[in-house]
């Protein structure tokens, strides 16, 4: 329950920008004590920033527009897509996360292979459908247009309910000593209880997602049993694979 209601209070204060701790209690019909350590845990992850009587959400890099993104390195992400598509087996369950490069995934998957796909990637829903054997399943929540997908707390609470053989991860970018950034506090739940759930985790990343940094990371490299990627690949980046025994793939 105290997990949900932080997820909800993030949530709420990324729709109003700005919260007062009076409207956050009776909101959520709790103590001011709870109301400041469920802030306080928010303000710790990254998610929200204290202001004097209440929060508001953190002003963060813009991320681009859906559209804008699938322009940016689409040959590239398209060959990650066909590589990690030789890893789905008939008869594996799958998670394949938001992102522009894991959405190509399903227009590489054989049509002869049995799988269940489980997604809110709103391109991965729509493509499914010609793929006579693959059953999906799509997760609630509200459209994210930056995303083309869909996420909230009610997206997480879904989730749960399943076991993967394999997921299909992507990030908003990885930073050279390993962590996997993400630009949203319900990104960071949603894809830490994705990699949490799999027997199997593989990153797919194109050449353009290595350097910078964020305030959340819901993962590292060495969490991945596979990273996919393309050139340029930074030597730090080489070498932490090497240290951690993670297989590292790059595309040519």
């Amino acid at each position: 329950m105290k997990d949900d209601r932080r997820k909800q209070i993030e949530a709420m204060v990324a729709r109003r920008d700005t919260v007062t701790m009076e409207e956050l209690r009776r909101e959520f019909g709790v103590s001011m004590n709870t109301v400041r350590s469920d802030v306080a845990y928010l303000v710790d992850t990254g998610a929200v920033e204290k202001i004097y009587g209440g929060v508001r959400s953190v002003q963060r890099q813009e991320v681009p527009l859906f559209t804008q993104r699938t322009q940016l390195r689409a040959d590239e992400k398209r060959r990650i897509a066909r590589y990690a598509q030789d890893l789905i087996e008939d008869g594996d369950t799958l998670y394949i996360d938001a992102g522009t490069t894991t959405m190509h995934l399903v227009d590489f998957l054989d049509p002869g292979k049995h799988v269940t796909i489980v997604t809110g990637n709103l391109y991965v829903a729509h493509q499914a459908y010609d793929k006579p054997n693959a059953e999906l399943i799509v997760l609630p929540g509200g459209m994210n247009r930056r995303t083309n997908s869909v996420s909230d707390v009610s997206t997480l609470e879904f989730l749960g309910r399943y076991q993967f053989a394999k997921a299909f991860m992507g990030a908003s970018g990885v930073s050279l000593d390993g962590k996997l950034n993400v630009s949203t506090y319900i990104e960071y739940e949603l894809k830490k209880l994705a990699v949490a759930r799999s027997r199997q985790v593989f990153l797919l990343l194109d050449g353009g997602k290595f350097g910078g940094s964020s305030l959340m990371s819901y993962g590292s490299l060495e969490d991945m049993t596979e990273i996919i990627t393309a050139a340029p690949c930074p030597e730090e980046i080489r070498d932490l694979c090497q240290r951690k025994g993670v297989r590292l793939t790059i595309m040519d």
